[in-house]
């Protein structure tokens, strides 16, 4: 029975058809859009200035960094700066186009999800609020995801196939990973976990299985990795342009490791993150694993748990990064492919109006229930959280009532997909906001210290004064203080005759320029140094929000704050700026 189904998986999976085609065109298109709209809406960030000021160094022959980075995104923004020139949006190009390209990996795994569970594996990654995120942020992770799924889906279609090509793909998938980024790390070690547990806990006829993998791999071990080391040297060092590259791939294991180190700021929650972003995936994805393990799915239960070790691992890892999430967000959209795939293949001729009706009305009442938690959120009134309890009684009350003309699976099925309609939108709301609406705003705790749109302001106010004191935006003499990879030194670049201090107080009080940049932190240095002739203005180049106010449980008054910023990402507190830069211009000659 088992094999039956197993074989028939894999014949859905062997020629798309043209409307299949089409759907993945959709699917593809979508995600682009929405990683490459208003790509550069927030300024980069402390690391992602770091990265991008590396690769534009590389790019204007200053040298490349000896340090810790992620050589294959390094190599590659080095291209697109020698070849466009260095921006915000092209800084993130590559993380962007790479994003896309993972809501596409799900169609090498047609043969274990279906046809529709492959495309609702692909539109889940397309619309995700972490792969968003992670897609229109400047680090390596939506590479390392791109490829595992890539060495993983391409592995299984050799399983299915023999073809020695796929093996191949599956090496290159594997270096893509590898050279991407740390996260590539966290997937493959919970992956390797997961396909060990799966097989421990499954019957004996399925350890036999997984030695029997083993022996088909063995023979063709030697392509496999001689495949993946020569990518990995290919896309470590540019094609032989950063020869420093391969060493760097050993540091990017460190820096994953580092992860383990004891943190400053406490980091949020996995469990807080997935419930605020990730709903739909957490709820259709417990159906798969649920429906999967009942059938004896073998599949499912890896990616139960693949998912289930990924949050494991977050939750001992201290310095977890926001965008972290998406090992768990990856074998949650296989899961869901499985879900969705069960409710289309229902027999939904059957009762056909009953179904719409009932569907129909446990739509309303979760829109019914949205508007009284958002009610609540804004008036804090604990009679719309009655009414909410309310909705939800009647809810099992109408499954219930249908439950005896539809029968259990007919019930099942149009409540799940009435409540995955009401769930998909709750998420894309989350990822229109966190994307579009507040990408620079600390309160969206899937953002990782973002930089304050202010730093924009500093460098406009600069080039003007550029502009009334040369007649050119950019050749204004001026010193300022920042790191050496730091966000001002991104956004100076540009400036030909500036001057880049660690310490003001490095330089002596002749030697200051008549323009003055300082961080907030070193301002008595810059008093000293500074004569009464100059004035500054601040500008906030990061803010913080301390979430714990609008900790409570929802029984006690005043706990709407918390609806609030689950809702919208209001609270009874404002981010306060904690890092800022003083602009000082000379008023007046020297005496």
């Amino acid at each position: 029975m088992d094999d039956a189904r197993h074989i028939e998986d894999r014949s859905e999976g062997n020629e798309p058809g043209s409307c299949e085609v089409v759907a993945w065109i959709l699917i593809v298109s979508v995600a682009l859009a929405m990683r490459l709209a208003q790509l550069a809406a927030a300024p980069l960030s402390a690391a992602e200035a770091r990265q991008a000021t590396l690769a534009w160094r590389a790019s204007t022959g200053q040298g490349t960094s000896v340090g810790s980075y992620e050589p294959l995104l390094l190599a590659a923004n080095s291209l697109l700066f020698v070849l466009f020139g260095a921006s915000d949006v092209l800084a993130r190009l590559w993380p962007a186009m790479f994003g896309s390209a993972l809501a596409l990996t799900p169609v090498l795994l047609r043969g274990r999800l279906g046809r529709l569970g492959a495309l609702a594996g692909g539109v889940y990654l397309a619309i995700s609020p972490t792969v968003l995120v992670a897609s229109r942020q400047l680090d390596g992770t939506t590479m390392a995801a791109t490829g595992v799924m890539a060495f993983l889906g391409a592995l299984s279609r050799f399983l299915q196939t023999e073809k020695r090509g796929w093996l191949l793909f599956s090496g290159v998938g594997f270096a893509l990973a590898v050279t991407g980024g740390a996260a590539a790390y966290g997937l493959l070690v919970t992956a390797a976990l997961a396909w060990v547990g799966a097989s421990a806990l499954g019957s004996g006829r399925h350890t036999a299985r997984a030695a029997h993998v083993l022996s088909r791999l063995r023979p063709h071990s030697r392509w496999f990795f001689l495949t993946a080391a020569l990518s990995v040297v290919a896309f470590s060092t540019g094609l032989g342009w950063n020869l420093s590259g391969a060493g760097a791939v050993g540091s990017v294991i460190v820096d994953w490791l580092g992860r383990f180190g004891t943190a400053e700021v406490q980091a949020a929650s996995p469990l807080a993150l997935l419930a605020v972003y990730e709903l739909f995936g957490v709820v259709f994805g417990l159906a798969g694993l649920v429906w999967g393990v009942r059938r004896g799915r073998h599949e499912a239960t890896f990616w139960g748990l693949w998912a289930g070790f990924g949050m494991l691992l977050l939750s001992v890892m201290p310095r977890r990064l926001p965008t972290d999430l998406i090992w768990v967000v990856l074998p949650l959209a296989m899961l869901v492919g499985l879900t969705v795939r069960t409710i289309a293949k229902g027999n939904w001729s059957a009762g056909g109006r009953m179904r719409a009706v009932y569907g129909g009305l446990v739509l309303v009442l979760w829109v019914q229930a949205y508007l009284m938690v958002a009610r609540y959120a804004a008036y804090g009134d604990r009679t719309d959280l009655a009414i909410f309890a309310i909705v939800v009684g009647l809810q099992a009350l109408l499954g219930l009532s249908f439950g005896f003309v539809l029968g259990l699976g007919g019930t099942l099925r149009t409540a799940g997909a009435a409540t995955g309609v009401a769930l998909l939108a709750l998420m894309v709301s989350a990822a229109w906001g966190v994307a579009y609406r507040r990408p620079s705003d600390p309160r969206e705790v899937l953002v990782r210290e973002p930089t304050a749109v202010n730093v924009r302001d500093l460098v406009g106010t600069l080039e003007e004064l550029s502009w009334r004191q040369t007649g050119m935006p950019t050749t204004l003499e001026l010193v300022y203080e920042a790191p050496a990879d730091s966000v001002l030194t991104w956004y100076l670049r540009d400036f030909e005759m500036a001057r880049r201090v660690e310490r003001l107080s490095e330089l002596d009080s002749g030697s200051v320029a008549s323009t003055v940049v300082t961080m907030s932190e070193n301002e008595a240095t810059a008093h000293n140094l500074l004569t009464t002739v100059y004035v500054g203005q601040d500008f906030p180049l990061r803010r913080r929000w301390t979430p714990s106010a609008i900790g409570c449980r929802f029984w006690e008054p005043g706990c709407s704050t918390a609806f609030d910023w689950f809702l919208f990402r209001d609270g009874p507190t404002l981010p306060e700026a904690d890092w800022q830069a003083t602009l000082w211009r000379q008023t007046a000659p020297d005496s």
